[in-house]
């Protein structure tokens, strides 16, 4: 296995849990060069994912000055159970698939009610460490671009073309920023800190927030639904792993 910088498992993940791919809904991670095909109507067919568990495991791959990875995912053919979770074991894995790094991100929950626009690269099951998932999609960076990218709290451009769909009346969790601008949860991590929906109310007493940054409840009072602009969308993540969407 080849040395990767710590960073890199930072990003990856962020990039991971960014891009928005539901496989259950016909999703998928829209991550390679040619794959900005513009908006995705905000009309698409609903699918309820809201509080879905989920998790991914990133195989990567050195090529030269960049990291290839492919991300494969537990959505839409199982929740990940605990008791095979716990056995994932990452030295196994890489020489399993013949990988240089095997990361795992998760258990993670979606935070949406329903996403559409994204299409899975590769429906076949495969069974990894126990457990089924597919291949959502493909991650390709260069490896020197990566350390200074990795902080929470920074805003990031993810390539994506999915549709993020709140319904009225449901909470949602916010970061406001120093600039006012709002990003909303789109999904979870219980990987850093065993945390549950419930406890999200008080998330903000837990979290690390950057001067002039601020955690907000509210309850929706219409439908609020985002799009990726030209085939991409900004995200940060807190500390403890959990994504944020741009919303304004």
């Amino acid at each position: 296995m080849q040395f990767l910088h710590p960073a890199l498992f930072s990003l990856l993940l962020l990039v991971a849990a960014g891009c928005g791919c539901s496989p259950a809904s016909g999703g998928g991670y829209m991550m390679e060069s040619g794959d900005t095909t513009g908006d995705v109507a905000a009309d698409a067919a609903p699918v309820d994912i809201r509080g879905k568990r989920y998790c991914e495991i990133l195989l990567g791959t050195i090529q030269g000055e960049n990291i290839h990875i492919d991300v494969y995912s537990t959505e839409g053919l199982n929740e990940c159970p605990d008791a095979a979770w716990a056995l994932e074991d990452t030295t196994a894995l890489t020489s399993a698939t013949a990988s240089d790094v095997a990361l795992l991100n998760g258990p993670r929950y979606w935070m949406l009610d329903s996403l559409a626009g994204s299409t899975l690269q590769d429906p076949m099951v495969r069974t990894l460490g126990g457990i089924d998932m597919r291949k959502a999609g493909a991650i390709d960076l260069p490896a020197a671009s990566v350390a200074a990218m990795s902080k929470p709290y920074l805003q990031h451009t993810i390539h994506r073309n999915s549709a993020f769909h709140w319904n009225a009346g449901q909470t949602v969790f916010e970061l406001i920023d120093d600039a006012g601008h709002v990003y909303d949860m789109q999904s979870f991590s219980a990987q850093k800190k065993p945390l549950t929906e419930a406890a999200l109310a008080t998330l903000g007493t837990q979290l690390t927030l950057p001067v002039g940054w601020s955690f907000h409840t509210r309850t929706l009072t219409s439908d609020l639904v985002l799009t990726a602009t030209g085939g991409n969308a900004t995200v940060v993540q807190d500390d403890l792993g959990n994504t944020y969407s741009l919303a304004k």
